[in-house]
């Protein structure tokens, strides 16, 4: 792996909390944690890590970013030595890559261009041609209304071999590009190509940022396969996306609880009626690239099942990979009350719901969304399923049965921290399989529990977006237009370590060198620097006023994000403090609010509701 996918997944296996807490005295308070700053003297904390956004700032110096940015700021190191330490740590391999690859970037959005464009054709066809005619009845049967319709983009593929290869072929697209991106399939006798999907209902499959990355589609009637996904491309992994993300990221991160649901109608249904937290596995089992989608945001992964049996097999199977995927030191944590916690690796509390109506997801929540509601609401331990699954009904007749069993059991056994918990579940075990405690205790896992392999944990590929993306997309393509800009940019509100380093490159070099010198960024830096290039591809030309305009306009938008973000932050840790009876840390919320209004006061016009704010909840 190399730059942005080898930095993605540094960041995604790297936890802050503990990074900064190797070298600041942290201590918890609500939902962050709050500490002696440790690059300016001060007596009182100033200095908050926030888990969930995963960046520190210090309210006093301002000093602040994202995990990469702690360690180049506390080491004295640049980006790339700063990540070269926290892949060690996450055991993640960096390999070397002499030149950014910037015809990669330019792949890439070439294929997000050509998902977009498809399924606006798909979308066409199903609302407003006959040929849509079969999805529209599929829908009304199933009950998804149109306005849920249009919030998931459905299509409908004509059932012809050739309907979006001749629509976008008429645009100038290739039949080359359409395979690339898994729309199209190659003939074997290598004289031209088909469509894909034919004859189905669409599916968009977008990630977190909201772009399309691949489709399903479900056939008509008995036609097989049922449901037929895009093959893997440059930028879509099945097993490295949860559908509707992009829909549910919110509602995930207000109720820090994530529901997740087989398939695509599944978690359509769940939104239709409100359940807006829900997202879908496509069908595959929980992999660990999908729980590294969410654990940042969540408390509680819920799994809800279908009623089948294949369907429990599947997550059970899922589980096993999770599971085969923690080191030694990532160890299962069950509390008195069954809680089952990853303490490492994901952090995350994981439970299963099982419907025993009988009826899917799907079915159930439209039939009866309050038993749907009550099932989520108290879905069972982790570990309570996974003995239910594997040990069965009744203890198996053929011993070595018994003997599989037990040994697919003995690996999360012997990883309950409780000696009191694990004795209950020594226990449960024995009596389930009908075997004596003594050969529980004594028995080894079974030898197919592996790791998984690379390829089935592939890396998200994203390109910039957000205020601060815009901005250095426009500081690195016009760094001489820009440059009196570069000399007075606020440090403080650059989150991500890599813009820092692009950041401190411009400032060192005089503008008539900038140009040259951001061509020999370190390669970690150079893919990034060639994706913020790239979204400035399409750009109309503009006078120069005109981009110097935009970039403070952009910079003005940064700073009130990085301001309105911080606020949010800390009123939420005083409504937690208070919540908690902390006075403490309600009086220092409240000062920190006081000195984040000093630090941004352009903000703040009087007379200002943020006062009145921070003095209802106590800090003032």
């Amino acid at each position: 792996m190399t730059g942005t996918d080898v930095v993605d997944r540094v960041r995604e296996r790297s936890d802050i909390v503990e990074i900064v807490g190797q070298h600041v005295q942290l201590r918890k308070t609500g939902r962050s944690f709050k500490g002696l700053c440790p690059f300016h003297q001060e007596k009182t904390p100033s200095f908050v890590v926030f888990p969930d956004s995963q960046n520190f700032h210090c309210f006093g110096c301002g000093a602040g970013g994202d995990v990469f940015n702690f360690v180049m700021q506390i080491e004295r190191v640049d980006f790339r030595e700063a990540l070269r330490e926290l892949a060690q740590r996450a055991g993640v391999v960096v390999e070397e890559q002499a030149t950014p690859l910037p015809e990669q970037v330019e792949r890439h959005a070439r294929l997000f261009e050509l998902n977009a464009r498809a399924a606006t054709f798909y979308t066409h066809v199903l609302w407003s041609t006959p040929n849509g005619e079969p999805g529209r009845q599929l829908l009304e049967r199933r009950g998804v209304d149109r306005a849920t319709s249009e919030r998931f983009q459905l299509g409908f593929a004509p059932d012809r071999w050739d309907a979006l290869l001749t629509v976008l072929g008429k645009h100038g697209v290739a039949p080359a590009d359409l395979i690339e991106a898994g729309l199209a399939t190659a003939r074997e006798n290598g004289d031209g190509a088909y469509d894909r999907l034919r004859n189905r209902l669409i599916f968009p499959i977008r990630d977190r940022d909201g772009r399309i990355v691949g489709f399903g589609g479900r056939a008509l009637g008995d036609a097989q396969p049922k449901y037929l996904n895009s093959p893997q491309t440059a930028i879509f992994d099945k097993g490295a996306n949860l559908y509707a993300l992009d829909l549910a990221h919110e509602a995930i991160r207000r109720l820090r609880e994530v529901v997740v649901v087989e398939g695509y109608m599944d978690a359509i249904a769940a939104h239709q009626f409100g359940f807006t937290n829900v997202v879908a596995s496509m069908g595959t089992a929980l992999t660990e690239a999908q729980v590294r989608l969410v654990r940042r945001s969540v408390d509680r992964i819920v799994l809800a099942l279908d009623a089948d049996a294949a369907g429990q097999l599947a997550t059970v199977r899922g589980l096993d990979v999770v599971r085969a995927s923690l080191g030694e030191a990532d160890r299962l944590d069950v509390n008195p009350v069954g809680l089952v916690r990853f303490e490492r690796t994901l952090k995350t509390d994981i439970r299963i719901v099982r419907l025993s109506s009988g009826k899917d997801p799907d079915e159930l929540i439209r039939s009866d969304p309050d038993a749907w509601r009550e099932a989520v609401a108290a879905p069972l331990p982790l570990l309570d399923f996974y003995v239910d699954a594997v040990a069965g009904d009744a203890p198996p007749a053929d011993p070595r049965e018994k003997s599989e069993r037990l040994g697919r059991l003995v690996p999360l056994l012997r990883e309950i921290v409780d000696p009191v918990v694990r004795e209950h579940y020594v226990k449960l075990v024995a009596r389930r399989l009908d075997v004596d405690e003594g050969v529980v205790r004594r028995a080894r896992p079974t030898a197919n529990l592996r790791r998984p392999r690379p390829e089935e944990i592939a890396p998200r590929f994203r390109l910039p977006g957000g205020p601060e993306e815009h901005l250095f997309a426009l500081l690195v393509s016009y760094p001489e237009l820009l440059a009196p800009l570069v000399a007075s940019f606020p440090e403080q509100d650059v989150l991500d370590g890599r813009n820092r380093e692009l950041l401190d490159l411009l400032r060192r070099t005089p503008p008539d060198g900038m140009a040259s010198a951001l061509q020999r960024v370190p390669d970690e830096v150079g893919a990034h620097l060639a994706a913020l290039r790239a979204t400035m591809s399409d750009r109309p030309a503009g006078y120069p006023g005109q981009v110097r305009h935009e970039a403070e306009e952009a910079l003005l938008r940064l700073r009130k994000e990085r301001h309105d973000l911080r606020r949010r932050q800390l009123m939420a840790e005083m409504v937690a403090a208070r919540a908690e009876g902390d006075v403490d840390a309600v009086r220092q919320s409240g000062e920190l609010l006081r000195d984040l209004m000093a630090r941004y006061p352009e903000f703040y016009p009087e007379p200002s509701p943020y006062f009145r704010d921070v003095r209802d909840a106590g800090g003032l």
